[in-house]
């Protein structure tokens, strides 16, 4: 957005203000560009392929829950993570109808991108003169002469650390299309780039099987997709931000002295006096080492689990809640009201497809970070058990009946 500023303010303006007129432009000028450049072309490839534009900013990020109704319809730029993904779908762009009585054919009708519906007409425009009168809802699709996109549909949670204190962490609805699917899976930390929009809420079972709407003027909000920047995608790579060429002298001086270790570990939580060994573990956990792939294909962890022991008052919890605030990426919860599901994945219905989905637990949105897990022996045994896995290999299975194929 910052090139297109130098290039024409104007026009950057108007993006941001109208992204949803101006994108399908800007797409259909690049598919001129790219039909001139690559001409002439082989035979069979006389089609240009799609061409889908992603937007990238520098600005400043807004939070899920400064989002205001002024701001619908217009580019935002949110960041989060990725906590539950769908499946990828076809969404048709253009649709072609039939009447049932008159059997006419109406081509080529576009439908709004986004999950906004499409109302069939009513009535058939037909002449109907010396024939009998269509019915009412006389069209219905005729699915091979429709046109067709892959979408998607993910839930974007607020960082832990952009929580306000004692408030519950907010969701947005994303919707990804095109070459935007499958860009990131649950546990990733993002940038997400968008147009603010709003849909029909869904309706909901009400007494006698009838089925209840929301209200005329209700509608709920979703974010429309143009762009993603994975923050974080794999070990190794869960610290954020960038260290300037001063920082990088101090740390390698740092690092040449010879008390370093010990240096380390006396500045974590320097309020708590003692405990020296335990906070030389915590720097080694915080530091981590580095994973080796042998080359049978197996993987090492270069990553130390931390159990920490002790008398009640020994400043354990206080440890904890240092290490989650200090570690780029930290999860704190308790044993005590800590299930299974809620550490490693539940698997959920989506209300809008009926089909099944994963949600992510504290385990997964802590991926390449630190998960701090306080009051481990009040824990079930059989919630316990769920997070070995996690623990030795730094994986999480699912074979949960509805998420598992058949046999």
């Amino acid at each position: 957005m910052e090139d297109l500023a130098s290039f024409d303010e104007d026009l950057s303006d108007c993006l941001y203000k109208l992204p949803s007129e101006n994108l399908p432009m800007l797409e259909e000028a690049a598919q001129e560009v790219a039909d001139e450049v690559t001409r002439p072309r082989p035979v069979g490839e006389e089609v240009v392929q799609d061409i889908q534009v992603m937007l990238k900013s520098d600005a400043h990020p807004a939070s899920i829950r400064n989002l205001k109704s002024e701001q619908v319809s217009r580019l935002v730029k949110i960041p989060g993570i990725i906590i539950s993904s769908t499946a990828v779908r076809a969404k048709a762009t253009r649709v072609c109808l039939q009447c049932r009585g008159c059997r006419s054919v109406i081509s080529n009708i576009p439908l709004p991108p986004g999950l906004q519906g499409y109302a069939l007409p009513r009535k058939c425009n037909t002449e109907q003169a010396g024939r009998v009168k269509c019915p009412v809802d006389p069209y219905f699709i005729i699915p091979d002469r429709c046109v067709c996109v892959d979408f998607q549909t993910q839930r974007l949670q607020e960082s832990p650390d952009a929580v306000p204190h004692g408030e519950m962490p907010r969701h947005l609805q994303l919707y990804c299309d095109r070459y935007l699917c499958d860009r990131v899976v649950p546990g990733n930390r993002v940038t997400v780039m968008g147009i603010y929009s709003i849909k029909k809420g869904a309706q909901t079972k009400a007494k006698g099987g009838r089925e209840k709407g929301a209200g005329v003027g209700i509608r709920s909000s979703y974010l429309r997709v143009v762009g993603i920047q994975v923050n974080t995608e794999g070990a190794g790579r869960g610290a954020t931000g960038s260290v300037t060429p001063q920082e990088e002298e101090e740390l390698r001086a740092l690092a040449a002295s010879p008390s370093v270790y010990l240096s380390l570990a006396r500045s974590l939580a320097p309020s708590i006096y003692g405990s020296e060994d335990l906070k030389k573990a915590i720097a080694c956990l915080l530091f981590g080492g580095s994973r080796k792939r042998l080359p049978d294909g197996l993987t090492r962890r270069g990553d130390i689990n931390l159990l920490m022991l002790g008398d009640p008052g020994t400043a354990k919890s206080q440890l904890l809640k240092f290490v989650e605030r200090c570690s780029p990426i930290g999860v704190y919860t308790s044993g005590k009201g800590s299930s299974a599901a809620g550490l490693t994945a539940s698997v959920l219905r989506d209300p809008h497809t009926r089909g099944f989905v994963m949600e992510g637990g504290a385990m997964v949105l802590a991926d390449g970070g630190v998960v701090c897990i306080d009051e481990f022996d009040k824990m079930r045994e059989d919630d316990r058990v769920a997070i070995h896995e996690a623990m030795e290999q730094q994986t999480i299975s699912i074979a949960k009946r509805p998420a598992s194929p058949p046999p």
